[in-house]
């Protein structure tokens, strides 16, 4: 039996930062809104799990300078494990919980490349999980698993674990991904067959968070799979100054509205603040691992045919095994991509 517990979606602010030494201040940040979530929500019940936004320790500056991957990869990168969870990981087991969060990721086996790699950390403060993000899109810098898919596959192998691993824990079974890899149903129906019951999907920037887009595909991921949702966004985006000026705060630069989901589909918890903020509610594992064993509605996997839909994903589409690509290398792809959807017939092109 595992007893209920609450889960945290800590929102938090994020500082610009130009080396990897700077992300302490934002390490710093989250440690202490740690220090006030779990002292609040434990009076309640045990804070068993927090889920971190995308960027909140390292932000996004490979994205928005438009830095070389191998730059990028050599100057800011982090390791995992390395200081950036060693720093979580006191936490992680000074407070009893799981954390989950977001780094990009240098591995000594791809030089001058980097991933996007949400990692879980458990309450003994060890890393026990890491996903590589396998879908970006082309402002993002980061390598995927695709990109080096001859190699990947000869190093982890060619299973859907390769792609989509699960941590197996002894407070459910937890995985999930970052930003736009959570818009493909694929990404958490795969994660969902590997046996996740709690899915992970942190951060989307304005105006698709606004437009209820953030808040619309957290809630059919975790219907479609009949798991709980744990969906964070990131707070304020804190911009440096130049010559000497005041840092610009933007506030609704990530659109806040973190949440979190039932395995119904319900809202369990949510906020409107774009700050600086968190959100906490109830998991119940026992009673999503009866739901499943026993709902005809609403349960959607048992009657999967998958023979039938296995057919969609026999021709490539996006390129596998790409070089290191900025904004527009990747803008190129993008094009000669939507080519091939026009001349296989999958999108109509517009008439003159």
């Amino acid at each position: 039996m595992i007893d209920p517990y609450l889960a945290v979606g800590l929102q938090t602010k994020v500082k610009h930062v130009s080396t990897r030494d700077e992300v302490n201040v934002n390490l710093k940040h989250i440690g202490n809104m740690i220090d006030m979530v779990t002292h609040m929500c434990s009076l309640e019940l045990p804070v068993r799990l927090i889920a971190l936004g995308e960027g909140a320790i390292q932000g996004f500056v490979d994205e928005i300078m438009d830095m070389d991957q191998a730059q990028y990869a050599n100057t800011m990168a982090a390791e995992i494990p390395g200081f950036e969870t060693d720093f979580l990981g006191e936490y992680a087991k000074s407070k009893n919980t799981f954390i989950i969060g977001q780094l990009k990721e240098r591995l000594p086996e791809y030089k001058d490349r980097f991933f996007n790699t949400v990692f879980i950390i458990d309450d003994n403060g060890d890393v026990i999980y890491k996903h590589h993000k396998n879908i970006v899109v082309f402002v993002e810098h980061s390598t995927t698993p695709h990109d080096v898919y001859d190699q990947w596959i000869e190093q982890h192998g060619d299973s859907l674990e390769a792609f989509f691993p699960v941590a197996k824990t002894k407070i459910g079974n937890i995985a999930g991904t970052v930003g736009v890899e959570g818009s493909f149903p694929e990404v958490f129906r795969a994660f969902a067959l590997n046996g996740a019951e709690i899915l992970y999907r942190a951060s989307l920037p304005e105006p698709w968070v606004s437009r209820e887009i953030f808040e619309v595909q957290n809630r059919s991921r975790a219907i479609d799979n009949t798991a709980y949702m744990i969906a964070p966004n990131t707070g304020s985006l804190i911009m440096p100054g130049e010559n000497n000026d005041s840092p610009t705060t933007i506030d609704g630069a990530l659109g806040g509205r973190s949440s979190i989901i039932d395995y119904k589909g319900t809202i369990l918890a949510s906020n409107n603040i774009v700050g600086d903020t968190y959100v906490a509610s109830e998991i119940n594992i026992d009673a999503l691992r009866y739901y499943r064993e026993n709902a005809k509605f609403q349960n959607w996997i048992p009657y999967l045919k998958t023979e039938i839909f296995s057919k969609m994903y026999e021709k490539e589409i996006w390129p596998k095994n790409l070089p290191p690509m900025k904004h527009a290398d990747a803008g190129k792809v993008f094009k000669e991509t939507i080519k091939t959807l026009i001349d296989r017939g999958v999108y109509s092109k517009r008439k003159d």
